[in-house]
């Protein structure tokens, strides 16, 4: 039977080209740990959606920041 282990390992394993899903992945399993974070936090009500959207932008916001930082500091790469 597959697990949810041996379908990451299978992406991995598949090369470059295959990892884009992989983060994808990971990402939202990490909204997962963050949007429960984020509802907690509140004062005023928020819905489960507004908390899980929240946290997938500040997920994609820390990418962009780390792939400009990458960008600007080593631009040969890119």
């Amino acid at each position: 039977m597959n697990t949810p282990v041996d379908f990451v390992a299978l992406i991995w394993s598949q090369g470059r080209r295959q990892k884009f899903p992989l983060w994808i992945l990971l990402g939202l399993f990490l909204n997962l740990v963050i949007a429960p974070i984020i509802l907690a936090s509140t004062q005023e009500p928020l819905t489960r959606g507004n908390a899980y959207a929240l946290g997938l932008l500040g997920l994609v916001i820390l990418a962009l920041a780390i792939y400009l930082f990458a960008v600007i500091f080593q631009p040969e790469r890119f």
